[in-house]
């Protein structure tokens, strides 16, 4: 690695790493609180990158290129992950409404819900005391925590489309930057780091993506569906069914097809308790999920978005345990530090096992 030294002794070097140090402790310890939305940046980071490089590649100025991108895909994008939450938390708080609020603040540890409704009851309390008292000072005082809550996420919201800003437009300058002062390509290290890209981007864009996109198809198939179902023999929680259904995709072979199965055969016993003749209806399904469905999945999303750069095992496990151990972003942290470690597995530690090794010997 190329580092510059004031006199080329060893006490001044040991001194700038230790200073060093101390400033990655500072940074840690102050911006700890803005992890999740650091890593949920770095998922929108290379969403954007290929389309605002394909932008500049014909002829877009980087600044255009990327606000484009911003204003046209990445708010949207995001507009549609809230949509699908929302949508999703509402199904399951009918389905299981006392363990809504025990998953929420499972996925959302620092959130305050001391004053925001989360259940019928306290919906209906907060409502009944406005009814009785319609003032404007008990109205502010029931909906200031809301408030509150809402525009300090949306600060950091603010924020992390910031970050995202800067990065993609200025990608070029830092990978210059990197170049010229901390380490060229011929070194182990830029090896690394490029290794680290190249699988955060078959992560984030691939399967992160692939994920989300099969989620909103398969919730419009459902709903489009349930149009034509005949009576009590609709799908029941759509959005909740969509989103097993993109989850399961991470599964090899059979992931949404267990989805599939357990719908066709509820439907199944439905129509077998009331009418037999509306079987066709879960036999269509059945029909259009795992044929035409599935079909579109492995020819046209799979190939254009996930990528193959890691088996699928760890994938399976940094999706499954990321959100269990981290909260909301652990969807984003999990599969971070799969690459991280998985990336210097493969491609620093065999130099440090094997010191005489070319690559060792490279910085």
């Amino acid at each position: 690695m190329k580092f510059e030294r004031d006199d080329g002794t060893s006490s001044t070097e040991l001194g700038w790493w230790v200073f060093a140090a101390a400033l990655a402790v500072v940074l840690v310890t102050s911006l700890d609180s803005y992890l999740g939305w650091f890593v949920f940046g770095l998922f929108l980071y290379y969403v954007a990158r290929p389309i605002s490089r394909w932008l500049q590649e014909r002829g877009v100025p980087s600044g255009i290129a990327t606000i484009l991108t911003l204003a046209l895909i990445i708010l949207p994008f995001i507009a549609l992950l809230a949509a699908i939450a929302v949508i999703a938390f509402g199904q399951l708080s009918a389905v299981r409404a006392a363990d809504v609020e025990r998953l929420v603040r499972t996925l959302f540890p620092g959130f305050d819900f001391g004053t925001i409704p989360t259940t019928p009851e306290r919906l209906y309390d907060s409502v009944s005391e406005l009814l009785t008292n319609p003032s404007i000072r008990s109205f502010l005082f029931r909906i200031r925590g809301f408030v509150g809550t809402f525009a300090a996420q949306s600060y950091n919201l603010f924020l992390t489309l910031i970050f995202v800003f800067f990065l993609v437009r200025d990608e070029a300058t830092m990978t210059g930057w990197f170049r010229r002062t901390v380490a060229d390509e011929e070194t182990s290290t830029y090896r690394y780091l490029q290794a680290v890209d190249q699988g955060l981007n078959s992560v984030f864009f691939g399967y992160t993506l692939t994920i989300f996109v099969i989620i909103v198809l398969s919730a419009v198939i459902y709903n489009l569906l349930n149009l034509v179902a005949p009576p009590s023999m609709v799908i029941p929680q759509t959005m909740l069914v969509a989103v097993a259904t993109g989850l399961a995709t991470i599964v090899p072979l059979v992931g949404r097809s267990i989805v599939y199965f357990f719908v066709v055969a509820y439907l199944a016993i439905v129509a077998f308790e009331t009418d037999p003749v509306r079987l066709w209806f879960p036999i269509l399904l059945l029909l259009i999920m795992e044929i035409a469905f599935d079909n579109v999945v492995r020819t046209y999303i799979r190939p254009v978005l996930s990528g193959r750069l890691f088996p699928t095992s760890l994938i399976v496990f940094a999706y499954l345990l990321g959100p269990p151990i981290f909260g909301w972003y652990g969807i984003f942290l999990g599969p971070f530090i799969m690459v991280v470690v998985v990336q210097f597995l493969w491609v620093v530690f065999p130099t440090l096992s094997w010191p005489g090794s070319p690559e060792s010997n490279d910085g």
